[in-house]
């Protein structure tokens, strides 16, 4: 279970408030960094996304709570997260079309479909309505990855 994930953005609080917007809930500060902000889902897991400003990053420091440096801008990275949210596919776009982040409905294969989010352009979610979620619950087991697309061969010693 990921409980929480934390992205970058030029505009924390505009991005917060947006993917608020996407879970019905509301941005919240995000007190430990500064100019930070936090989006619980609402759900009985506890899922968030906290957002940091772009140009930082946390880097290992005390066990109570990660340091934050500068950093580069973000970047288009091998990270997304597939998120589920209560809103259809045009609560979808108006958001996105809001705050000027792309958009596009498309297939993961034959297994579902997502809409791609790219959150200030550098950032993926893959947004999930009621039935895409529906869609990748029923497709994202062990035993279906492995009919579709195998298992690991035996390594060798």
């Amino acid at each position: 279970m990921i409980h929480h994930i934390s992205i970058c953005a030029a505009q924390p609080r505009r991005t917060a408030e947006a993917l608020a917007c996407l879970w019905r809930t509301e941005a919240l500060p995000f007190p430990m960094y500064a100019d930070s902000y936090i989006v619980f889902a609402g759900d009985d897991q506890g899922s968030s996304i906290e957002i940091y400003p772009a140009g930082r990053a946390l880097t290992p420091s005390s066990p109570e709570l990660p340091a934050m440096v500068e950093s580069g801008p973000p970047a288009p990275s091998g990270f997304h997260a597939a998120i589920s949210v209560p809103v259809d596919e045009a609560t979808i776009a108006a958001v996105c079309d809001g705050v000027g982040w792309s958009w596009q409905k498309g297939p993961r294969g034959p297994f579902f479909h997502v809409v791609e989010v790219w959150v200030e352009g550098h950032t993926l979610l893959e947004l999930l309505t009621p039935e895409m979620a529906a869609e990748y619950r029923a497709f994202a087991t062990v035993d279906n990855w492995k009919a579709a697309f195998g298992s690991l061969p035996a390594q060798s010693a």
